[in-house]
């Protein structure tokens, strides 16, 4: 990936994040959800899972108002990752996606991504 796709596809994310904390208030009961399937560079799988392991795991294991996180890795691509969280609130959401310890871990991941990570917010309709 070169540093321009790289940069745009970090600009993009935050756009969606952006774009997604402003629509996420029609949660009724507060909850948002978010769906998120990042690709890697061949092999950069391991280095990704590393990274989220350092930046990213603790945090969400310490953060009351991560109500599920499940950080997955596909079985059919090796190359696929996919994240499901649902956070108590939007402004839990949106302190988290504003972090400067969530930008550190995307300036790390960019370089390993082969393209820019699909995603998707929702209000739960039910959650187990």
């Amino acid at each position: 990936m070169t540093h321009s796709v790289f940069k745009s596809g970090l600009l993009a994310l935050a756009m969606v994040f952006g774009i997604a904390t402003a629509q996420a208030g029609w949660a009724a009961d507060g909850k948002v959800a978010l769906f998120l399937t990042i690709k890697t560079q061949d092999g950069q799988r391991p280095a990704l899972v590393e990274l989220w392991e350092q930046h990213l795991k603790a945090r969400a294991e310490m953060n009351a108002d991560h109500v599920v996180y499940v950080f997955a890795t596909d079985m059919n691509d090796a190359n696929t990752v996919h994240i499901s969280e649902v956070y108590a609130t939007q402004a839990a959401f949106q302190t988290a996606s504003q972090s400067p310890w969530f930008g550190a871990f995307m300036t790390e991941v960019g370089p390993l991504l082969a393209a820019e990570p699909q995603f998707a917010m929702a209000a739960p309709h039910w959650i187990k």
